[in-house]
């Protein structure tokens, strides 16, 4: 459901910074927490509220409302928006019961979690991107919004495509390299 593109999709309509933090339990349960820093001007706009229900990244309480009610296992724990003179941020925790109902929320086209051999693999971008005129004129005015991602596994951390920061799994994942990444992009970690 959040998956890169259809975060992408909302960018595109307006600039927003994404933080997603996962803590996955041996058993295949865990939680998510979301940080989603939007552009006041885009906010403004009413590209975030509830009029448009079609959006594929739940935002609004409503839309997270909505998304937990599709998925099974999926649970909204709290939902909350602050404001700042330069932007609107909106907070949610959710818990998931089960892989299947994180995969779901995520984009199960897009991850593969496998518990017995400690390995999480995140395509986060297919590489659909382009170096055309257009597509380096969209990433420079990307440029400071991204992708952050955290992955706190039931194991330590033994490798990542990331970084290890407090015993997590971390990317981040430039708004600007999705749009000119001729090659797909993908999260590893191993525990």
């Amino acid at each position: 459901m959040i998956a890169v593109a259809a975060i992408m999709t909302a960018l595109l309509s307006g600039c927003l910074s994404t933080d997603t933090t996962i803590t996955l339990d041996e058993n295949g349960s865990g939680s998510i927490d979301l940080v989603y820093t939007i552009d006041r001007a885009a906010w403004e706009t009413g590209v975030f509220d509830d009029s448009d229900l079609a959006r594929p990244v739940p935002v609004t309480r409503h839309e997270f409302d909505e998304a937990v009610v599709q998925i099974p296992g999926l649970t909204l724990r709290s939902h909350r928006t602050s404001e700042t003179d330069e932007s609107v941020v909106v907070s949610a925790q959710l818990s998931f019961t089960s892989l299947d109902s994180l995969r779901r929320f995520l984009g199960a086209d897009s991850l593969e979690v496998d518990l017995e051999d400690g390995l999480w693999r995140q395509t986060l971008t297919r590489g659909d991107g382009s170096d055309s005129p257009q597509a380096r004129a969209l990433a420079e005015s990307l440029a400071g919004y991204q992708l952050r991602f955290s992955l706190a596994p039931p194991q330590p951390v033994t490798s990542t495509s990331g970084e290890v920061t407090d015993g997590r799994a971390t990317f981040s994942l430039p708004f600007a390299e999705i749009v000119t990444a001729r090659d797909a992009i993908v999260w590893e970690v191993r525990w």
